[in-house]
Formats: C-alpha cells, sequence, structure tokens
C-alpha cells in the first residue's frame, strides 16, 4: 500500500467533526511521526537533534491525548532519503495542528480537554518544524 493510501484514512479522520475521531486519529499520526523521527535520527546527513526534538515532540503530544478507543498502529515504511519524503508527515502534523486548535476552540466535555487539546496542537507544531528541519542540512 503506498503512503498516500496509508496516511488517507488519517486525515479524513482529522477532517471529521467527531471529537474522539479527531483525538484518535491526531494520537496515531503523532505515533507515526515518532516513529519516522526515530528512523531518520541517525541516518547520513540528517540532523539528529532535530529528529530527536520531533520525536520528542511528537512523543508529548501524545501523551496529552487520551487512547484511542479503536483501531489499530498504522505502519508507516520508513522514508526513502531526501527531504522531500518527510513532507507528507509534516504536512500531517500541520493537520492534527490545525484539528486540534479548532478542537481546543470548541464546546466540549471539559476545559481540562479544550486546554490539553491545545498543548497537543502545540507539540504538534513543533515536531512538524523539527522534522521538516531534519533533512534540510
Amino acid at each position: 500500500m503506498s503512503l498516500p493510501n496509508i496516511l488517507k484514512p488519517l486525515e479524513d479522520a482529522l477532517a471529521s467533526a467527531d471529537r474522539p475521531q479527531i483525538l484518535a486519529a491526531a494520537w496515531e499520526v503523532f505515533a507515526a511521526a515518532e516513529r519516522v523521527a526515530d528512523s531518520v535520527a541517525f541516518e547520513e546527513g540528517s540532523d539528529e537533534v532535530q529528529a530527536l526534538i520531533a520525536a520528542q515532540a511528537s512523543a508529548a503530544g501524545r501523551s496529552l491525548l487520551p487512547l484511542p478507543g479503536s483501531g489499530h498502529p498504522v505502519n508507516v515504511p520508513p522514508p526513502p532519503p531526501g527531504a522531500d519524503s518527510l513532507t507528507p508527515y509534516v504536512k500531517l502534523l500541520r493537520h492534527v495542528q490545525a484539528a486540534l486548535e479548532h478542537a481546543a476552540v470548541s464546546p466540549g466535555p471539559d476545559d481540562g480537554g479544550r486546554a490539553a487539546a491545545q498543548e497537543a496542537a502545540s507539540k504538534a507544531a513543533t515536531a512538524a518544524e523539527a522534522l521538516l528541519a531534519t533533512r534540510e542540512r
């Protein structure tokens, strides 16, 4: 299965109006982004510090969200060499950021959930920028 086909269900879920579906998709994107950052951390020509920042921000963002109630982990292949191969993950993290920012201002079950969504959105932004910089050297 191609990477766009693997990531499409996550993109669709992030565009949903269903808050639990958005949070579950964001959790899965953070997990996938962490695995991708870990996989490129020590590649020749990669900036391992930026990869570490991306992985840590992804883990921190995921920890702010509830565990998905269903589904299964998204298995993403290690990205091939080149900065362009990280673009789909950067775009997906930015989609997470936007979806969580929207969830943070939308009426929800409690203020704590909105605050966690806003903090997780910030982590998505950090992860996206760091992942983008990982292979820019």
